[in-house]
């Protein structure tokens, strides 16, 4: 009891120093039927990116796949752009790169930098610039104690403009079989803080969190229709008042719902709720090849669209 409660406490150490929001950037998603889905994903078995999702599904994974992901968010001011595969034969490893970015931003100066900004002295733009984060996840399996868990170390460089970064961590995830056609799945990310170094001399720590999923499978009586059904809970361990759905003091709840069912034997229909804001979108295959689109309506912002090109081999 004792040891538990010493490894409870370095888990959520970091809380007392963390960054707030730190972790924003890894939010993000992956894989575009996730993003269809309310951006669920933890207890997808066909899960194209489960080095993001959730490596313990790996063993689950029986044929090797690929996917390419475009995303533009925010009527196409940011780019997300992702690259997912999971590659072996008796044992699975998943890995997915992912580049978020705002591309061409003008820097300016006046014309005379002595005088001040009037209408015969007016900015000019003199260069551009980018800002991007580059994210690797890499997805393992290991069996303890007759369960699956899934490691996931992952790595960060940060290109903003004039300053850069480096950062580390890593997640925890398992998967329960809860009945036949009920999966459930809880996952630790960034255990024990993960850490950013900026050039400037900055040092940020990511809060851990914690995430937790259930989807059920079923046919639904009227359409006769495969269909799942998934909930999704985020658990932040800070008060993040109103960045999140449900704000209890010491935690913030962020909830997500999904729904996926097949339509036709290569089609699949998907919508959700992520967060606050309704999403869908559809799965076609053909032979070997998907191709995926998600759609996702933001009330606040503007309105972001996915779409990726997958592959099982």
């Amino acid at each position: 009891m004792k040891k538990n409660l010493i490894l409870i406490f370095l888990i959520f150490a970091g809380e007392l120093f963390a960054t707030k929001y730190a972790g924003e950037i890894f939010n993000l998603g992956a894989e575009v039927k996730s993003q269809a889905r309310g951006n669920t994903g933890l207890t997808d078995v066909n899960n194209f990116a489960p080095a993001y999702w959730n490596s313990a599904l790996l063993p689950k994974i029986e044929q090797n796949k690929f996917e390419l992901m475009h995303s533009e968010e925010y009527g196409g001011l940011l780019n997300h752009d992702t690259f997912s595969g999971t590659f072996g034969k008796k044992q699975k490893f998943s890995i997915t790169i992912s580049r978020i970015g705002i591309d061409d931003i003008p820097l300016t100066k006046l014309e005379n930098p002595q005088d001040s900004l009037y209408y015969g002295n007016r900015p000019y733009k003199f260069t551009s610039v980018n800002n991007a984060d580059y994210i690797a996840y890499f997805g393992f399996a290991h069996k303890l104690a007759q369960r699956e868990f899934g490691i996931t170390p992952k790595f960060i460089f940060r290109d903003l403009a004039t300053e850069n970064a480096y950062g580390f961590g890593f997640d925890v995830s398992t998967l329960f079989q809860l009945k036949e056609n009920i999966l459930a799945a809880l996952k630790a990310r960034d255990l024990f803080t993960t850490q950013i170094f900026w050039s400037n001399g900055t040092h940020e720590f990511v809060n851990p969190s914690l995430d937790s999923e259930i989807s059920l499978e079923t046919k639904l009586p009227i359409f006769n229709r495969y269909t799942r059904f998934i909930i999704r809970s985020e658990f932040y361990g800070e008060k993040r008042s109103t960045a999140s759905k449900f704000d209890l003091n010491l935690f913030s709840i962020d909830p997500h719902f999904g729904l996926e069912m097949k339509a036709h034997p290569n089609l699949l229909l998907l919508g959700g709720f992520d967060i606050n804001k309704f999403t869908m979108g559809l799965a076609f295959k053909w032979k070997n090849w998907f191709i995926n689109y998600a759609f996702i309506h933001d009330t606040e912002l503007e309105n972001s669209q996915k779409i990726s090109i997958g592959l099982i081999k």
